[in-house]
């Protein structure tokens, strides 16, 4: 157990600090001995989603739009491919990134956990889609709230899993708790996307380790935040949506 361990109801009001730079190189220390199981976890991930879209595409082909110079209907129907796909690719994604997390925290990582999270698939496609569409009116608006919000929701899926939050407690929580703190989290992951275009330039062999790094800083955010109490939704029951008890809403936890 870490001593830095935040929570959710120092997280609310923005108690918490840590430095860009303290980030990365924690992050980077945890990278050797992660990089086969997670490039390895990302590699079934790009498999299945490309199987998964691919299959859908076959019925709704966005290339003919693209080809007739019709950009807007082509991004239309490329996005509503993605999104039928969502209850594949969501699940699996957020399990090849909790490796991350686990990796931030020293636990042992685990390939086959990836496909946990399939027992909340539609709590998390919901909170998915609605995240996209939030965020989306923000850029066609005036750009910077889509900005703002891209980055504020970004621990919302991982709460949903580890506090157990429903999907709009858990969009707010992400959101009150990043607002304070918005251009050091933006600054990570802004020197994240960075190293990863740079990482890509050599035949993308530097990808080996920006990839796993991206992961674990995203770990290791979380667990300066809210703390980090993970729990297996395959063996534990409490993560049972019907059955959990959800925490108090955001502004409970902020008073």
């Amino acid at each position: 157990m870490y001593d830095d361990q935040g929570s959710l109801e120092k997280a609310v009001v923005g108690a918490y600090e840590f430095r860009v730079t303290e980030v990365l190189s924690e992050a980077w220390a945890k990278v050797p001995g992660s990089k086969l199981k997670i490039v390895g976890a990302m590699f079934i991930y790009a498999v299945l989603a490309t199987l998964a879209t691919g299959f859908i595409s076959i019925f709704l082909d966005a290339q003919p739009y693209y080809d007739a110079d019709q950009l807007v209907q082509g991004f239309m129907i490329d996005t509503l491919v993605g999104w039928i796909a969502s209850p594949v690719t969501i699940p699996l994604s957020l399990g090849v990134l909790l490796l991350g997390y686990a990796r931030a925290n020293d636990e042992e990582l685990r390939i086959d956990a990836i496909f946990n999270y399939y027992v909340l698939v539609w709590p998390l496609f919901f909170a998915s889609i609605l995240i996209t569409l939030l965020t989306y009116v923000g850029f066609a608006l005036l750009l910077l709230p889509g900005i703002y919000l891209s980055v504020a929701y970004s621990f919302a899926l991982p709460l949903m899993v580890d506090k157990k939050l429903d999907i709009w407690g858990a969009m707010e929580v992400s959101r009150q708790a990043v607002t304070p703190h918005w251009f050091t989290i933006a600054g990570v992951n802004g020197t994240m996307v960075i190293l990863i275009v740079l990482s890509a330039i050599p035949f993308g062999i530097g990808l080996i380790w920006t990839i796993p790094l991206m992961m674990i800083v995203q770990g290791v955010m979380y667990r300066k935040i809210f703390g980090w109490k993970i729990h297996d939704p395959i063996n534990d029951n409490s993560l049972d949506i019907e059955e959990a008890e959800i925490v108090e809403t955001p502004k409970e936890l902020a008073e």
